[in-house]
């Protein structure tokens, strides 16, 4: 039973775990009594293991098992910085008293900084976005997380006015109004809870109160922008395109010949199935969309879903109704 669960996990994911496992295990290692009587040992283990599972998964998981060579520098460096500042204080200095060991280490940071600049530089020259050029020498997962938390914590604490994002041509239909009582009663008592909370844990420990208090601000902040970015985007109907949205997490276009039936709502099994998407927020949905070809939805992490049914609600479905009615005539 347990090789079969095993074997359900995709291979990437298996190689990830078994990296973090493996340079988890070294960091321990560098904590033991062993370790502290066998220091300069310990630092070359420490180093050989960090680096090499870092690299291994790297070849693991490139096609054909042939990475690239900035992959590969890239990997060395990641495992360079952990080798520097992740082990036990009394590794890390015998790792700063080594110096051909911590030459080879500051070089590979030195080096894999150096490409990576310009790769970044080359990218700008054509005319590459920012975020696609730094996903060109960083992981493209982390780069788009980054960046949509700085856009989302800018929409929380710059973006007070603006109108809804209708672009010419299209007609937007918006889908809050029904959720802002209950958004603005939920943002109320997060703020009360972070009031309460924050004060509570600063009789017991002030750094533990100050850590928390940041990471609730912050969460508190995600949720004001997610609030606003319900109503900043509404869903558009186009001249040949319904483009799909559900506040800041959820953005994608269904082309209108993809369309091949508008209803009210689904059955339960439709509505759970994994074709389907489901975009209401606390509400049933009062709008739906079947469709006679599958479209790609982005998910999490850079990953897509194939979808055939989208639920939707919204504050004036007649309205929609017509005005897709009437682009499909067209």
């Amino acid at each position: 039973m347990a090789r079969a669960l095993i074997a359900r996990i995709p291979r990437n994911i298996a190689v990830i775990i078994a990296t973090i496992a493996a340079v988890g295990l070294a960091r321990l290692m560098t904590y033991t009594d062993w370790a502290a009587a066998n220091v300069t040992i310990a630092a070359l283990l420490f180093a050989w293991i960090v680096v090499d599972s870092l690299c291994l998964s790297t070849i693991a998981k490139a096609q054909d098992r042939r990475p690239a060579a900035f992959a590969m520098l890239s990997a060395a460096a990641i495992g360079a910085l952990i080798v520097l500042l992740g082990g036990a204080p009394a590794v890390r200095e015998r790792i700063l008293a080594m110096p051909p060991l911590l030459a080879a280490l500051a070089g590979t940071i030195a080096l894999w900084a150096v490409w990576s600049g310009v790769k970044l530089l080359a990218a700008r020259r054509v005319g590459v976005e920012w975020e696609a050029a730094l996903g060109s020498v960083l992981p493209p997962p982390m780069v788009k997380m980054w960046a949509t938390e700085l856009r989302m914590m800018h929409l929380a604490l710059f973006v007070w006015r603006r109108a809804p994002d209708v672009p010419e041509g299209a007609k937007g239909f918006a889908y809050h109004r029904y959720l802002a009582p209950m958004l603005v009663t939920l943002i109320a008592l997060q703020v009360i809870e972070l009031g309460v909370v924050h004060l509570l844990l600063m009789l017991w420990n002030p750094v533990v109160a100050w850590i928390a208090f940041a990471l609730t601000l912050a969460g508190l902040l995600w949720f004001v922008a997610l609030t606003k970015s319900l109503r900043l985007m509404p869903v558009l109907v186009g001249p040949d395109y319904v483009r799909i949205r559900a506040g800041a997490p959820l953005d994608f276009t269904v082309p209108l010949d993809k369309i091949a039936a508008v209803g009210e709502a689904f059955d339960a099994e439709t509505l759970k199935a994994k074709s389907t998407i489901d975009t209401t927020i606390l509400s049933a949905s009062n709008m739906t969309l079947r469709l006679g070809e599958p479209v790609e939805v982005p998910g999490l992490f850079g990953k897509t879903k194939l979808i055939t049914h989208i639920a939707l609600r919204l504050d004036e479905p007649a309205a929609f109704r017509a005005a897709l009615a009437e682009a499909r005539a067209d």
